[in-house]
């Protein structure tokens, strides 16, 4: 991996701490729902949530939102035998025991791909899947450096009482990594979650379809605003092609969980597809996008919004 690569990551995870630590100062903490109606709180089943760095919402039949104190979302689903742990979030609090207060089934985790806001906490568990182009990202996530780092700084922000201490993130051994592949099943027990593979925003980024509930998780492929200008990101026409494969699957679901924000409706991937359209085929130029990470150009259309980089549009033939 190279030192530009080390560099961003590096930086993503940062800027990631930066806002957590800002919330906490201020008191804002994140509100998946916007309001308190029809949603359970994990502080209704444990009196620790109130106190950690962890807040959940129960956003569907057998499904929690974890919100990492703002930064990200992840997700719980449960089936009768097993729940499955979609991303890992930013890995400064004890993620494993916020689980077990929500759940009794063993516990399957997964990433929808290797960027720190997602696996920074897969050491806390004893694997984890992933695809297998995002296999050396998630390692570098993973490195004793990285974990002493991200902890040194969270400990110093933002306490909360299920912070994990420097000693412990060091001692404890990284997560084995086991791969998956497009249409791999993840059968839960009565609830069954497809892997699809949506490279774009990460060459090897993936989402879960739960077609009998009708719902996908989608990590960061289907945010309010998608980052395609990073220098791992796939040029934008293969970002095309995986939002229309998942819009030929929109039949079986009506509901997205994306990564960061807010629930969607399905609606939202035909937005994203004309968005990346409008830049391909020149009716959108793009608005100047700055980042910490870098810069580039940003389009939207409707509530979808396109960062990109305009020399990463088209595969090199």
């Amino acid at each position: 991996m190279n030192k530009a690569y080390n560099f961003f990551l590096a930086s993503m995870l940062m800027l990631c701490l930066s806002v957590c630590v800002t919330r906490a100062q201020t008191g804002h903490g994140p509100n998946l729902a916007g309001d308190d109606s029809g949603y359970q709180t994990a502080g209704q089943q444990a009196n620790k949530a109130a106190q950690s760095w962890f807040t959940a919402r129960k956003v569907a039949d057998g499904v929690w939102c974890i919100s990492d104190h703002g930064s990200d979302n992840m997700y719980l689903v449960e089936g009768k035998e097993e729940a499955l742990l979609i991303d890992t979030g930013l890995g400064v609090a004890k993620l494993n025991d916020f689980v077990r207060t929500l759940t009794s089934l063993p516990v399957i985790v997964i990433n929808t791909h290797g960027h720190p806001d997602h696996a920074g906490g897969n050491y806390q568990f004893k694997s984890v899947y992933a695809h297998p182009l995002e296999l050396d990202a998630i390692k570098q996530t993973s490195t004793a450096e990285s974990r002493k780092r991200t902890v040194g700084n969270m400990v110093r922000g933002a306490p909360a009482a299920d912070m994990v201490s420097i000693e412990e993130a060091l001692k404890m051994p990284a997560a084995e990594l086991l791969p998956v592949k497009d249409g791999q099943v993840f059968d839960l027990g009565g609830r069954k979650l497809e892997v699809i593979e949506t490279p774009g925003h990460t060459p090897g980024e993936i989402v879960l379809l739960d077609s009998a509930y009708r719902i996908v998780f989608t990590g960061d492929n289907d945010n309010l605003l998608v980052w395609l200008f990073l220098p791992t990101c796939t040029p934008l026409e293969v970002y095309l092609q995986s939002l229309k494969k998942l819009q030929r699957r929109d039949s079986e679901f009506d509901i997205i969980m994306p990564g960061h924000g807010l629930p969607l409706p399905k609606s939202f991937v035909g937005e994203q597809v004309t968005c990346v359209e409008n830049i391909l085929n020149g009716t959108c130029k793009g608005e100047p996008y700055k980042s910490f990470a870098g810069n580039g150009l940003v389009c939207k259309y409707e509530s979808a919004m396109v960062a990109f980089d305009p020399n990463n549009l088209r595969v090199k033939r």
